[in-house]
C-alpha cells in the first residue's frame, strides 16, 4: 500500500510538472508576443512620429480673457520647438511651449468672436529625433452673445399704467429673429450670472425688487430685501457667482437709514443668498456714488459719496484698501488689473495690483469740443465721446472717436437729430456697443421714477478698429456693459 501510494504521489507529481511546463510555455508565448508588439508599436512610433491625441480648448474664454492656452496632447514626448514652427489662421499672437503633455498655445490677447480656428504645427519630432510629423487643430470661437433691455414706450395720450410689458431679449446681429427671455410691468436694469438673469423691477413710485429669472425654464425666485427702498447699480461678477447693488431705504431721510449703501449677495446652486451690507474703511457700510467689481474677481472698487477711492472685499477675508481720491471711475482695461481714474486735475490709470498709477494720455481737441465717456480697449486704444457745440447756430454735433497713442480718428458719427447715450466695450474689446436715441428731441422719456430713459434707444454694435457698423439692437442696459456703473 505504501508503494501503491507512493506512486500515486509520483504521478500527481509528474501531473503537475507538466502542467507547470505547459504554463511556462504560455507564459513565454505571451511574453514573445508582447515584445513583438511592443516592438511592433515602437516600430509604428519610429516610422510615423507623434500623434494627435485630443486638444483641450475653452472657445468661450479664448474671447473673454487674455492669457487663455490651447494645449494639444501627444501621444509621446517631444522635442522643444520654436514659434516658427507654429501657425495660427486667422493669425493671432501666441506664445509656444513643450512638454510631456504636449504643445500648449498662450494667447496674450483675446480671440475673435465667431470665427473659426486652426493651427498647425510643424516638424514636430521626439526628443532623440526620428521621424516629423504635421499636427493640425481646429476649433471655433462663440458668436457674439448678449441681452439687451427693451422697455415697452407707452402710446401718446394713452395711459402710462396700460403701456406694453418690458423685454429681456438675446442679442441678435445676424438679423435673426430676437428672442423674448423675460418680461415684466417695469424692468429697471438687469445683470446676468450664466443661465440666471438677475432682474431688477419697479413699481410706479420707483421702489425696487430684485428676481432671479433661470433663463432655461422661466422660473423666477426673488430675492428678501431688508426693507422697501431704491435699487440703483445693480452688477454681477459671474465667475464669483456674487451680485452687489446700491440701496436707499424708502424712509430715508426722515429717521436717518440706509443711503446709497452698497449690498452683496451670492447665488449657490441658483439660490440667492440674503443680502448683507460691504464694510467699508472705517468699518461702517459702505455708501457709494458709484462701484464696480474689479473684473475676474469679486472685489469691488467703490468711489464713495466723500469721493474716495476704496477696493473692498463683500466676503470680508481682506482688509479695505484706501486708494486715494476720484470723481469719476471710468473704465477698466480689459484683460489687466488697470482701471482708467478721472480726477479733478487729469485723467490716470491706476494699476489695482501695485497700487501704482500714472498719466492716461488723451488728445489735443478744439475748445468747442466737450469730452464724454470714456471707454478703455486695449492699454493704447480707447473711445469716447466728444460733442462739438456750434455756438454760432446754436447746435451740438457728437462724434465717438477713437484714441490711439493721443491720436485720434472718428469711429462713429450718429445721425443727424439723434444722441449718443452711452458706450461699452464687448469682452474682448473687439466691439463698442454705442447706445443712441434717433430723434432724441421728439422721443421723450419713459416717465421711470427712477433711472428713466429716453424712448426708443438702441444698440449700435461697431467694430472697434474699423468703425464698421455690424449690427442694430432694440434697447440698452447690454450685458456687456455691467460693471461700468452707469446705465446703459
Amino acid at each position: 500500500m505504501t508503494t501503491d501510494r507512493r506512486s500515486a504521489v509520483r504521478g500527481r507529481s509528474t501531473r503537475v510538472d507538466a502542467e507547470v511546463s505547459g504554463f511556462g510555455r504560455l507564459v513565454a508565448i505571451v511574453l514573445v508576443a508582447l515584445v513583438v508588439i511592443g516592438g511592433g508599436a515602437a516600430v509604428v512610433g519610429l516610422t510615423q512620429g507623434p500623434k494627435l491625441v485630443r486638444t483641450v480648448v475653452d472657445p468661450t474664454g479664448l474671447v473673454e480673457s487674455r492669457g487663455q492656452r490651447v494645449v494639444m496632447a501627444v501621444n509621446q514626448p517631444i522635442a522643444d520647438l520654436g514659434a516658427d514652427r507654429v501657425s495660427v489662421e486667422p493669425a493671432a499672437d501666441f506664445d509656444v511651449s513643450t512638454g510631456d503633455g504636449g504643445i500648449t498655445l498662450v494667447f496674450p490677447e483675446p480671440l475673435a468672436y465667431g470665427t473659426d480656428y486652426r493651427i498647425t504645427v510643424d516638424g514636430v519630432t521626439a526628443p532623440g529625433g526620428g521621424p516629423s510629423a504635421k499636427l493640425t487643430t481646429s476649433f471655433s470661437t462663440p458668436p457674439v452673445e448678449g441681452f439687451s433691455l427693451v422697455r415697452g414706450e407707452a402710446k401718446q395720450g394713452g395711459s402710462a399704467g396700460k403701456k406694453p410689458e418690458d423685454r429681456i431679449m438675446r442679442l441678435a446681429l445676424d438679423g435673426g429673429e430676437r428672442q423674448t427671455v423675460y418680461r415684466a410691468a417695469k424692468i429697471q436694469e438687469f445683470a446676468t450670472i450664466g443661465d440666471s438673469l438677475i432682474v431688477v423691477e419697479q413699481d410706479s413710485s420707483g421702489l425696487g425688487r430684485i428676481v432671479v429669472v433661470d433663463t432655461r425654464d422661466g422660473a423666477t425666485q426673488e430675492v428678501k430685501l431688508p426693507m422697501g427702498g431704491m435699487i440703483t447699480s445693480l452688477q454681477t461678477a459671474p465667475a464669483q457667482s456674487r451680485v452687489g447693488f446700491l440701496f436707499t431705504e424708502q424712509s430715508f431721510g426722515r429717521d436717518g437709514g440706509d443711503n446709497l449703501t452698497l449690498y452683496s449677495f451670492e447665488l449657490r446652486s441658483g439660490k440667492p443668498t440674503g443680502p448683507e451690507r460691504v464694510g467699508g474703511i472705517d468699518g461702517a457700510a459702505a455708501e457709494a456714488a458709484e462701484w464696480s467689481f474689479v473684473p475676474r474677481t469679486s472685489s469691488m472698487l467703490v468711489r464713495t459719496v466723500d469721493n474716495s477711492l476704496e477696493l473692498l472685499d463683500p466676503a470680508a477675508t481682506t482688509a479695505p484698501v484706501l486708494l486715494g481720491r476720484a470723481a469719476l471711475i471710468s473704465s477698466y482695461i480689459p484683460g489687466t488689473t488697470k482701471v482708467v481714474i478721472e480726477q479733478i486735475d487729469g485723467v490716470v490709470v491706476l494699476d489695482l495690483a501695485t497700487g501704482k498709477s500714472e498719466p492716461f494720455v488723451l488728445p489735443s481737441v478744439a475748445p468747442t469740443e466737450i469730452p464724454g465717456q470714456l471707454v478703455a480697449l486695449t492699454e493704447s486704444l480707447s473711445a469716447r465721446i466728444y460733442a462739438d457745440y456750434d455756438r454760432a447756430a446754436g447746435t451740438t454735433q457728437q462724434r465717438v472717436l477713437a484714441i490711439k497713442d493721443g491720436a485720434t480718428a472718428v469711429l462713429y458719427t450718429p445721425e443727424p437729430g439723434a444722441v449718443v447715450w452711452s458706450l461699452c466695450a464687448s469682452p474682448n474689446a473687439e466691439y463698442v456697443a454705442v447706445v443712441v436715441v434717433p430723434d432724441f428731441a421728439d422721443a421723450g422719456f419713459d416717465g421711470y421714477a427712477n433711472a428713466p430713459m429716453p424712448n426708443g434707444p438702441q444698440i449700435e454694435v461697431v467694430e472697434a478698429r474699423t468703425g464698421k457698423v455690424v449690427g442694430t439692437q432694440p434697447g440698452f442696459d447690454l450685458s456687456w456693459c455691467a460693471g461700468t456703473g452707469i446705465a446703459q
